[in-house]
């Protein structure tokens, strides 16, 4: 009998440090889920871009008629369903391009207030206004907002003017250091886009950053430290679908009247780095013959977005499946064709979203700054479906469709 008090005297003790854990694990101080998973921001959301220039393209866009914030509030009053929007931080492409011009570590470096490095990567002090604009327009709309920021060494594509001055900023001040140099002059940058509301960033080129993975990392969390809860995502490395034989599937043709015989592979959303928290959603590269519509991202990569919406990297911390889509058959060009009609565009967007994960059209911009008109039709027509919630068409593959191997 003695043993069985024991026994339960251990189990009411247990019990009770138990409650106190839970107890304490659901207090006020516990951290949201943004804090938690910043991912879970953008799931089950659906968005486009507005590419706004940096640096002095931005001026000489500006002074040709762009006016990027009427681009902004058409976006935010024609498609009131949509949960994100992607800007920019720098140009597409351009690292040194910056849409903001005031960065008070370089001040603090060359100890003059309102240095530059030059002028080439920055817009004017009346320019920078514009992302500014841009930026709480989408906020007071309640969109989240990532920004483009490109992650290469700004010297690589600057003129030689540019990359002249930037190499000597770099070895006058950080002792040739270029990832330091980088970081610090990003750490300012992003110091400002967080006063300003920003929720994360779209990392390009981060294979061609300069520096290694311990530094990559270093750049991370340097971001994160001045913002927990910022939506991180880098265009680093791709995941392909592959055969039982762990052969490349690949594309052969996109149906009876595709005059491109190049056979491309089809993307996976998968976790492929440590530092994201939503896939950067890249597609198989338009060079290698893959339409942005392609049929196969319809039969394979969204169908794997609807068996599950998160993917994770060694186990570690999951990451939202996020499907990134040029509505053109280029990335920014208004001058390509338009590749998606109404109805695909919405079974795209109907799937993923019902499914919790997140995509983007890549739009582009009239020379006005707004959306070009009939890309507007297309993403008009999905805010309706959605706003209706109406059922989507069901996905069929094309006539003359095909995988490389089969019949």
């Amino acid at each position: 009998m003695k043993n069985i008090y024991i026994i339960i005297f251990i189990l009411l003790t247990s019990c009770s440090k138990s409650i106190e854990k839970i107890e304490e694990n659901t207090s006020s101080e516990l951290p949201d889920d943004n804090t938690i998973a910043p991912f879970l921001a953008l799931k089950g959301s659906w968005g486009a871009r507005l590419y706004v220039r940096g640096g002095e393209d931005l001026d000489k866009y500006v002074s040709n008629g762009y006016e990027y914030l009427a681009g902004a509030t058409e976006m935010i009053s024609s498609y009131p369903t949509t949960g994100h929007v992607i800007t920019n931080a720098t140009n597409n492409a351009n690292s040194q391009l910056w849409t903001l011009r005031t960065n008070e570590n370089v001040d603090a470096v060359m100890g003059v207030t309102g240095a530059v490095i030059d002028e080439e990567f920055v817009p004017s002090l009346e320019n920078e206004q514009v992302i500014i604009d841009v930026i709480a327009a989408f906020k007071n709309a309640n969109k989240k907002v990532i920004l483009y920021l490109n992650g290469m060494n700004p010297a690589d594509r600057a003129t030689s003017e540019g990359a002249e001055s930037w190499n000597n900023y770099v070895t006058e001040y950080f002792s040739g250091d270029v990832h330091k140099a980088w970081m610090n002059l990003c750490e300012g940058y992003i110091k400002r886009f967080e006063e300003l509301g920003v929720d994360g960033y779209w990392i390009d080129a981060f294979n061609s950053y300069p520096g290694d993975d311990i530094e990559r990392d270093e750049f991370v969390q340097m971001i994160r430290a001045i913002d927990s809860d910022v939506i991180l995502t880098v265009n680093y490395d791709k995941d392909y679908f592959k055969d039982e034989n762990g052969e490349f599937l690949k594309v052969d043709t996109d149906g009876v009247d595709d005059e491109d015989e190049t056979d491309y592979k089809i993307i996976k959303m998968t976790a492929t780095n440590p530092w994201s928290n939503i896939t950067a959603g890249h597609i198989t590269p338009l060079g290698q013959g893959a339409p942005p519509n392609s049929w196969a991202y319809e039969e394979f990569t969204v169908t794997d977005i609807e068996a599950s919406s998160t993917s994770s990297y060694d186990g570690s911390e999951n990451t939202l499946k996020h499907l990134f889509l040029p509505i053109r058959a280029t990335w920014s060009s208004e001058r390509s064709d338009l590749m998606f009609d109404g109805e695909q565009a919405y079974r795209f967007v109907k799937r993923i979203t019902d499914a919790g994960g997140a995509v983007t059209f890549s739009t582009t911009t009239d020379t006005d700054g707004t959306t070009m008109e009939d890309e507007e039709g297309v993403l008009k027509y999905v805010d309706e479906q959605l706003s209706k919630e109406a059922v989507s068409t069901e996905y069929v593959r094309p006539e003359g469709a095909f995988l490389v191997g089969e019949e």
